[in-house]
């Protein structure tokens, strides 16, 4: 909910200066070329940039990025961190089950144990979803040569609509499209939800939801396990 509202909130603002105006208004990205509204919201949750109007030109109302102090994004970080976090998840002990992707690979309860899961729950038609993917897909490939961390992602849709959707739309994680076994194992009440199990099998970070920096966190969680 409160992620609809951010949105919300932003489409009001802009709605509310634009009027009367009549100019067109156009996103871009941190390079200044234009992007579509979800990619401009994918850099918003980053929440390294904060957001500035442009109405230089007569027709164009542009909508430009400025990048926040380290400060201001470590104040950001620990905010989202209070707001997404599932603490009640942490040190529970993580149910290894055998598991079927998208495209038919099989991972068995041996194949996942002693590595590193990072999981994300998802559905076609959740826009904060795919607002993280972008970050999503930079995680796996930051992480691409490291053997011991597997992206997986579950999907709450059925398999020929998350077959369709990732047809146009790039997610690098291995996603395995939920049956009901799999629903009532998770019972996930927020999408996106995220988390991370570690090497020993509990879970070592539980969020829900999005939020400014929130994949950061994941990334953070990373490298702490890895030692880094």
């Amino acid at each position: 909910m409160k992620n609809k509202t951010i949105i919300f909130l932003f489409l009001t603002t802009i709605s509310i200066q634009t009027f009367g105006q009549k100019k067109k208004v156009e996103y871009l990205d941190t390079l200044g070329n234009k992007v579509d509204f979800m990619t401009f919201m994918s850099i918003y949750n980053t929440g390294k940039y904060r957001w500035s109007y442009d109405n230089s030109d007569e027709k164009i109302k542009y909508i430009r990025w400025e990048r926040y102090s380290q400060a201001a994004v470590d104040s950001i970080l620990r905010q989202t961190e209070s707001n997404v976090s599932i603490q009640e998840k942490i040190g529970n002990k993580f149910n290894y089950f055998e598991l079927r992707d998208i495209n038919g690979k099989t991972y068995s309860g041996q194949d996942l144990k002693g590595k590193i899961l990072v999981i994300n729950f998802w559905f076609v038609g959740c826009g904060p979803c795919e607002i993280e993917m972008p970050e999503l897909n930079e995680l796996v490939n930051q992480y691409q040569n490291h053997t011991d961390i597997l992206f997986i992602s579950f999907s709450k849709s059925s398999e020929s609509k998350t077959k369709k959707f990732l047809s146009r739309k790039k997610f690098s994680y291995q996603t395995v499209s939920m049956d009901e076994v799999l629903k009532n194992e998770f019972r996930i009440p927020v999408y996106p939800t995220n988390y991370v199990i570690g090497k020993d099998g509990t879970y070592q970070f539980a969020s829900k939801g999005i939020g400014a920096g929130s994949v950061t966190l994941i990334n953070k969680k990373i490298k702490e396990l890895l030692g880094n």
